[in-house]
């Protein structure tokens, strides 16, 4: 990974229109951070993805992987989206639903995984089909960050965190003419700083 991806990967950046978990679990999946990493890194590999961009709120090192010291830790954010090449496409993924960072990185390895056991299996053409849904939305601005989404500083208190989405969904929302996805980032947004409060 250069210097310019590991750029990309702090501090998470969501894919635009994908829901986030609001109840989070901890997984049953015995492994380590560091075995979660390379596993999620071989299967996009054996998949043929190239480029692969693995985002979290997490500090990285140069080499795009994460610390040590960090691996197990809780915080407020745990998600982890990625974005790579497959056929020429912008894909992403994202999941969200686990406590830890490194549980979430297993489970989108594990779900490549399946995705290329239903290819190995002659499931038609679902691998192609399946990856048409993970097409990464085009969006110059998905990596900005949550209060330049929201137009407010980033030590915003909570209601001054409020009145900006409520100002923001009164245009956005689709029910008021607004953009769907626009208004998915906006929410997504809220969602992280209301989070990190």
């Amino acid at each position: 990974m250069n210097n310019e991806q590991t750029r990309e990967s702090f501090p998470l950046s969501w894919p635009t229109g994908y829901r986030r978990t609001t109840r989070r679990i901890g997984s049953k999946f015995a492994q380590s951070m560091d075995k979660a990493q390379r596993f999620l890194r071989d299967e996009v590999s054996r998949l043929g993805g190239r480029n692969l961009i693995v985002s979290t709120n997490l500090r990285l090192r140069n080499d795009g992987g994460i610390y040590a010291a960090d691996m197990n830790k809780l915080i407020d954010d745990p998600g982890v989206a990625i974005y790579f090449k497959y056929k020429g496409k912008d894909i992403s993924m994202c999941c969200d639903q686990y406590l830890r960072v490194w549980e979430n990185i297993y489970a989108l390895a594990k779900g490549i995984e399946a995705l290329r056991g239903m290819e190995r299996w002659g499931v038609s053409d679902f691998l192609d089909r399946a990856f048409t849904g993970f097409t990464a939305l085009p969006e110059s601005t998905s990596t900005k960050s949550w209060s330049d989404i929201l137009g407010v500083p980033i030590n915003a208190s909570a209601d001054q965190i409020k009145e900006a989405y409520r100002r923001l969904a009164m245009v956005h929302h689709p029910d008021k003419g607004g953009d769907a996805n626009e208004f998915t980032r906006i929410k997504s947004a809220y969602e992280i700083a209301m989070n990190q409060q």
